[in-house]
């Protein structure tokens, strides 16, 4: 027990510190290309050091999420050839640890790194992201770049679908409101077009609105200079609708999916950032296996082997799971089965590639 635990900890920490010199490298370099890419609004007029300092700290956890995998795969490579090129693994072998025990042994390395990427994918980096949407906006200046930005913004909110066509920075105020209510069936029965909606009294005003039923003999309108919104969403949902991000936490999705909290994405969308997040904890320990195969051989023919069969299973996993998550979002096949599609094969892959080996 106790040279197991020895085993575990010496392998845990080569293993570690490999997989985040790895992430650190590569997140500072992605963080210094998209800072020098954003240089232009962040030594504005106004600008200052806080500015910079905020940029990074708010996109570090991004970085992270988008290459955290690849730091495991690349980490976990350079591990197992430092572990063959010492001699360490024939040792192990000689020992009767083979690969599947070997993987045994990395299993507490494994889940931490699991809960670790399930935290930053399912937490951290939609956080982050919507949290940098609404400071970039206070420091991006309104140039003409930026003329698309400002078009109607499109939400569900419960069963009614609602268009608005600006917000103030607080969520409190919108103008250009227009509510479109639907039946069971989904048809649009009812449409309300404001001019002006305010938050007040923890509840919705729509002032100068208009009330038209729709789907009768003929239409009917009817003003009113005011006009409670029961059940219009918070402001801070208005905020994050008007603030569009690309994540979003699964529990958020469902409450999307639910009705329960305005969204601006398909449906096909919500179901893809669920099965992300269902599948986060499992993909490091995938990406181990990928990596596995850089133990194979050895000389400087082997190493390259080895190391050539790593990367191109790990940067094949990569493109083709982006591939089918890109599927997946336009609905042109379950979210499920896409999103897992592409684990499952790789897991196939890899174990395929450590059976031939011990052979």
């Amino acid at each position: 027990m106790t040279l197991a635990l020895t085993l575990t900890r010496y392998l845990s920490r080569l293993f570690a510190l490999r997989i985040v010199a790895v992430l650190v490298a590569m997140s500072a370099l992605v963080e210094l290309v998209e800072m020098l890419d954003a240089m232009r609004r962040l030594l504005g007029p106004e600008a200052h050091l806080a500015n910079v300092l905020t940029f990074s700290a708010l996109r570090l956890p991004l970085a992270f999420e988008q290459l955290f995998l690849l730091a495991v795969l690349v980490g976990g490579a350079l591990a197992f050839r430092a572990l063959a090129t010492n001699g360490e693994i024939a040792v192990l072998r000689a020992a009767g640890l083979s690969p599947y025990r070997l993987a045994l042994v990395l299993l507490p390395l494994t889940l931490v790194l699991g809960a670790v990427n399930t935290a930053v994918v399912d937490r951290v980096a939609p956080a982050a992201e919507a949290a940098f949407a609404r400071w970039w906006d206070t420091v991006s200046p309104d140039d003409d770049d930026d003329d698309d930005a400002h078009g109607a913004l499109w939400l569900r909110n419960g069963d009614d679908i609602v268009s608005v066509g600006e917000v103030d920075d607080t969520g409190t105020h919108a103008w250009r409101v227009t509510i479109y209510s639907r039946d069971a069936e989904g048809h649009v029965r009812r449409r309300i077009a404001a001019a002006e909606a305010a938050w007040r009294d923890g509840a919705w005003r729509l002032a100068d609105a208009t009330v038209s039923a729709i789907g009768g003999d003929a239409e009917t309108a009817q003003r009113h200079a005011a006009l409670d919104w029961p059940g219009g969403p918070k402001p801070q949902r208005m905020l994050d609708v008007a603030h569009p991000t690309e994540r979003l936490s699964a529990a958020d999705s469902r409450a999307v999916l639910a009705g329960e909290r305005p969204g601006g994405g398909s449906v096909a969308h919500y179901q893809t950032l669920i099965h992300k997040s269902h599948r986060a904890p499992f993909l490091p320990a995938l990406m181990l296996l990928l990596a596995m195969p850089a133990a194979i051989g050895g000389g400087r023919l082997g190493t390259l082997r080895g190391i050539s069969a790593s990367l191109a299973c790990g940067f094949g996993f990569l493109i083709f799971d982006g591939f089918m998550l890109a599927v997946a979002e336009t609905a042109a096949m379950p979210a499920g089965l896409a999103a897992w599609s592409a684990p499952l094969l790789f897991l196939l892959i890899g174990a395929s590639l450590v059976l031939h080996a011990e052979e």
